[in-house]
């Protein structure tokens, strides 16, 4: 597929929604059993596994969301105005990112800022721990990645933000704040539980994905008055 065309939104819905359908008959067939955990594992206050009430709904990086991914496919939603960022990624990946945010349930600025802590948007980045691309997506996740979503190249932008926001989408299932689902992405699950043994709910890399959000929210206000 070439993505260097111009993509509009019925174009990313279809491809998104494909790619949803085939990754929900996967989680059918597999289970989702190893590697990821297929059920939600709330971490209390004070970093103690906490299990949901029946029928309580469960808030998820800032929003009440009871999806867990296990051969569900979540309903593209497309009622927010696409704002495109000045990052130096095309609009057309910037667009894909931002109607995959929407059928994640996860903040468009918020994907963007961890892209931009992570790789200052190169995609070829290739880190000395074996990350790789935009979202830097450890090898150690490719062969699940490649047997969930079928990625097989994990430089190509398109499929290495999907491989890193499905990642991402997963730990949101898991954990209860976006404090909690940086430190998980950025050292590992169990190097965050480490951490959060010992009290510590932040650190330095979740602060600065922070700083960078709020720089991108207040760019995507400041485009809208002026238009």
């Amino acid at each position: 597929m070439n993505y260097s065309k111009r993509i509009t939104k019925n174009a990313i819905r279809k491809r998104l929604l494909i790619s949803w359908v085939i990754v929900g008959f996967t989680f059918l067939v597999i289970g989702f059993g190893s590697g990821w955990g297929c059920k939600a594992v709330l971490m209390g206050k004070n970093g103690e596994p906490e299990a949901a009430a029946p029928g309580k709904e469960v808030l998820i990086y800032g929003r009440y969301d009871g999806v867990i991914f296990e051969g569900e496919v979540p309903e593209l939603k497309s009622d927010k105005e696409f704002v495109p960022l000045d990052v130096p990624i095309s609009e057309d990946l910037q667009e894909f990112i931002f109607y995959l945010s929407e059928g994640y349930e996860i903040d468009f600025t918020f994907v963007m800022a961890l892209i931009q802590q992570e790789s200052s948007f190169r995609a070829d980045a290739i880190s000395e721990s074996n990350d790789y691309g935009l979202m830097q997506v450890n090898e150690k996740n490719h062969a699940l990645i490649t047997e969930t979503l079928g990625v097989t190249d994990f430089l190509e932008p398109y499929n290495n933000v999907r491989s890193g926001m499905f990642i991402l989408r997963k730990l949101f299932e898991k954990y209860e704040t976006p404090e909690k689902v940086l430190m998980a992405y950025n050292l590992g699950e169990s190097g965050a539980a480490r951490l959060w043994e010992n009290g510590i709910f932040e650190i330095n890399y979740s602060k600065s994905v922070f700083q960078y959000q709020q720089k991108f929210n207040e760019e995507i206000e400041r485009r809208k008055e002026d238009d």
